[in-house]
């Protein structure tokens, strides 16, 4: 077996130990710790847990593992149909694994304290979604249709995030008054967080590309979430043209933006490093 190919391995192993990662602490966040304090998670998995409080108040108990299952089919459905098979792969992972440990990791009261219970359980959340950001993969739920905004109608992740976890939130205002809200936002803010300092993945970086096939690069980066600026070079030493091509992009998206140029390019020459920007019509895109 080729080095390249036991890296690829290897690679795969990781990915999927994280995603069965995920799956035991999103369950053991939602199961152990926020399911006591009444406190909702964000995304899919939030708006699990306020269907599952809404049926239980007409006397409906409906495990959140179905609800969680149910609820991610269509979009799953959607998301290969949009990006192919490959993208939604580790995902599925990830999400079954949670479905799994939803079923089986019990409902154990560890802490009484309802805030407490939102920081640890919000907290063990932030960092199994991190984690697998880290892989380059998705969670599933609400990150498939804020990655089809951002790749398609390029709208900013945070505004969407936002939106969904904001619905989350009237909704429980409306149907359970204002207790339960204050938790919830917590615990947002929490998981968020821990996010923010799992996903390292999330700085930005400058991609610069030499090639010799310029045009067939830059046709295949006309379907990158990021602009391109295109430069034509000559290269001192053999005098021939060399063109050069500037990508901005987040250090999440290294891998799909190298594989997009290998394939038409493998002779090209990829510099990466690290890019603060400051103003412009840049969006950080995460997926």
């Amino acid at each position: 077996m080729s080095s390249n190919a036991k890296k690829r391995d290897q690679k795969i192993l990781i990915k999927i130990a994280v995603a069965l990662c995920y799956g035991v602490l999103s369950a053991m966040a939602i199961n152990m710790f926020l399911s006591h304090a009444n406190s909702y998670s964000v995304g899919l998995l939030g708006v699990s847990q306020l269907l599952q409080a809404l049926f239980l108040q007409s006397g409906l108990h409906i495990s959140m593992s179905l609800l969680v299952a149910v609820l991610n089919v269509p979009l799953f459905v959607f998301a290969w149909y949009e990006f192919g098979f490959s993208y939604i792969l580790f995902s599925m992972l990830a999400v079954g694994f949670n479905v799994v440990f939803l079923k089986f990791i019990p409902t154990a009261t560890l802490v009484n304290d309802p805030l407490t219970n939102t920081i640890i359980g919000a907290a063990i959340l932030g960092i199994g979604i991190g984690l697998c950001f880290n892989q380059g993969f998705t969670t599933g739920g609400s990150d498939i249709v804020v990655t089809y905004c951002q790749k398609k109608l390029h709208k900013k992740v945070g505004m969407l995030n936002n939106l969904i976890n904001g619905a989350i939130l009237v909704v429980t205002v409306l149907c359970f008054g204002p207790s339960r809200i204050v938790y919830s936002l917590i615990g947002m803010l929490v998981t968020s967080l821990m996010m923010d300092h799992t996903f390292v993945l999330q700085e930005d970086v400058s991609v610069t590309i030499y090639t010799k096939k310029s045009a067939a690069v830059a046709e295949q980066l006309r379907n990158f979430v990021h602009g391109a600026t295109l430069l034509h070079g000559t290269g001192v030493y053999t005098n021939e043209p060399t063109d050069i091509i500037l990508v901005c992009t987040p250090k999440a998206q290294l891998n799909e933006l190298r594989k997009m140029v290998h394939n038409v390019d493998p002779d090209s020459f990829i510099s990466i490093s690290r890019a603060n920007v400051e103003f412009g019509n840049y969006q950080h895109y995460s997926f």
